[in-house]
């Protein structure tokens, strides 16, 4: 089983990707396959549809989608910003949703992310569950969102915080045990 893991944010030291490294040395120990994206590797344009009518999909998305759709799950771990879904990872969604394949319908999605304010990723991730749902994702229930994160790694990305790793922990088996078994039931 191939999991895809993506996080929202660009930045090179962003909690998000400390977040997803923490998910990904869990789902290691389950025995799933991971294909880990790095955005900064698939740059693309603003979507635009008369960009699309004249000049077709990026090359750039036409990988990414072929990776999405090769995977029977995806985990992303996101900030917030001003209250909703990063532009990138927003931009990314509605371009890989294009064309005739749907890479996103059918996956298990499970979602986790991080901020530095008090509401940590409240606000965006009811958002990105509608939007990943709409284009018929099956978006688990079960969330890590993690508020002020500057006291939850210390400045050299080490995890202050045992119960965030219990946490993360228990919402990846789920993520996995659902997977799997969405799995089994398609075969």
């Amino acid at each position: 089983m191939r999991i895809l893991t993506v996080a929202g944010s660009l930045r090179k030291e962003s909690y998000n990707r400390k977040l997803l490294a923490l998910a990904e040395s869990f789902l290691a120990q389950t025995g799933v396959e991971i294909d880990h994206v790095d955005l900064r590797d698939f740059p693309m344009p603003v979507y635009d549809g008369d960009l699309e009518s004249e000049k077709g999909l990026p090359e750039t998305v036409w990988k990414l989608q072929a990776r999405i759709a090769a995977c029977q799950g995806v985990l992303i771990c996101s900030p917030e910003y001003n209250g909703g879904i990063p532009g990138t990872l927003k931009n990314v969604i509605d371009w890989t949703s294009r064309g005739a394949s749907q890479p996103w319908a059918g996956k298990v999605v499970v979602l986790m992310g991080a901020t530095t304010g008090m509401w940590g990723t409240q606000r965006m991730m009811p958002q990105l569950r509608q939007t990943l749902g709409i284009l018929s994702a099956i978006v688990i229930p079960q969330q890590v969102n993690v508020r002020d994160a500057r006291k939850v790694w210390d400045e050299k990305g080490q995890l202050l915080d045992d119960k965030l790793a219990e946490r993360v922990e228990k919402v990846i088996r789920e993520f996995v045990r659902v997977t799997r078994a969405l799995k089994l039931e398609a075969e």
